[in-house]
């Protein structure tokens, strides 16, 4: 009987393993997209068709349904192009910025998804919501006013959060009644679609991947089957197990785990002023407060969300 009484404390824990693995795994699509020797939009561009072909092989061995026959099928579409979006403006706020900054602005989704959500759920927006909004703010505009070398990778960074914050909030409504994986393929096979027209006109399409360097073929691949399928794959996984709670807060280690690595592979480029540091940990510390604050105003609601950055 033993076995049976722990099997859920042991599935568990092994769903909070692989959440952690998923988490450390995200925090690499900055580093990638700064090591891979290729403009914003080739990137983004390869890592949606080999994510593509990664869901595909994905839910054919999972026997899972990719007919496009849903109502909400346009719905997944348009909602690509806003993860098309995102991703443009992620990586251009590395290339013109850096890693740190760019995962540092993006790290604000979480507070922005708190100021779009009412308007979707029609729901009031808290007092202390606003208050932690003001303080991410005032931590923004320090970074913003001591990186001078690094505003435009900042706006681009926190446009892209704010991005960020809009399709996981369409993504949780269309989840509840659509596959997850099939969402996701769709959304993706959409970005790319529209993107592979855009460069094709503009003559920028990507050689294929065969002829690129040999290191550049190694990110792709990382990108798009490590950091895209299989943490798509785990991040839908783990939300079996654990609640949505303790799912954000770890995601919120994402840009701790980018800083570090990059200030370990790049330790000048990627130094910040000391300031700077302090704007970051204000705004993880505001988000942690904020999923505590959520925690406890659900717990009181119980009496009488899919994953989601780089």
């Amino acid at each position: 009987m033993t076995p049976a009484i722990n099997a859920p404390n042991v599935q568990r824990r092994n769903a909070l393993w692989l959440l952690h693995l998923t988490v450390f795994i995200w925090g690499w699509t900055g580093i990638l997209g700064k090591w891979i020797d290729q403009s914003a939009l080739q990137i983004v561009y390869i890592r949606c068709v080999i994510a593509c072909i990664g869901l595909f092989a994905v839910m054919l061995w999972m026997r899972r349904s990719l007919s496009p026959r849903t109502p909400d099928i346009g719905r997944y579409l348009l909602t690509g192009l806003i993860i098309l979006a995102h991703w443009l403006t992620f990586y251009l706020a590395i290339k013109r910025g850096s890693a740190s900054i760019a995962v540092a602005c993006l790290s604000t989704s979480t507070f922005f998804t708190a100021l779009i959500n009412p308007f979707w759920t029609k729901k009031r927006v808290s007092g202390f919501e606003l208050g932690l909004g003001v303080v991410i703010i005032a931590a923004l505009l320090l970074i913003f006013g001591l990186e001078t070398h690094y505003r435009e990778g900042i706006i681009l960074g926190t446009l892209s959060a704010l991005l960020s914050a809009w399709f996981n909030i369409v993504n949780g409504r269309l989840v509840q009644r659509g596959e997850a994986m099939r969402i996701g393929f769709y959304e993706l096979f959409a970005a790319a679609v529209v993107l592979g027209i855009w460069l094709a006109f503009t003559n920028g399409l990507p050689p294929p991947l065969w002829q690129l360097p040999t290191h550049d073929i190694i990110g792709h691949l990382i990108l798009g089957l490590v950091c895209t399928t299989f943490a798509f794959t785990a991040g839908i996984h783990v939300l079996k197990q654990l609640s949505p709670f303790t799912v954000i807060l770890t995601v919120n280690l994402e840009p701790v785990y980018t800083i570090l690595i990059a200030l370990a592979i790049w330790p000048e480029s990627e130094r910040m002023h000391p300031g700077s540091y302090i704007g970051i940990a204000l705004i993880l510390a505001c988000l942690a407060l904020n999923g505590w604050w959520q925690r406890r105003t659900d717990a009181k609601a119980v009496k009488p969300r899919p994953l989601g950055q780089g």
